[in-house]
């Protein structure tokens, strides 16, 4: 295989790489919330019920 595939085939799989760690790493805090926003949310506002805690928060 010459040089410059191979080089192309490692920059891919880096870059996938890449992706799936930012996408793993990311998983807990957007499954945090559990999706949605509550229908009285302030007009710009997403607001969610922080289920640890209890306490809802906003989100501009």
């Amino acid at each position: 295989m010459p040089d410059t595939i191979r080089k192309d085939v490692r920059g891919m799989m880096k870059a996938i790489i890449l992706g799936l760690a930012i996408a793993i790493l990311g998983a807990p805090a957007a499954m945090a919330h559990g999706g949605g926003c509550r229908k009285n949310s302030p007009p710009g506002q997403c607001c969610h019920m922080d289920n640890s805690t209890g306490v809802v928060h906003c989100h501009y």
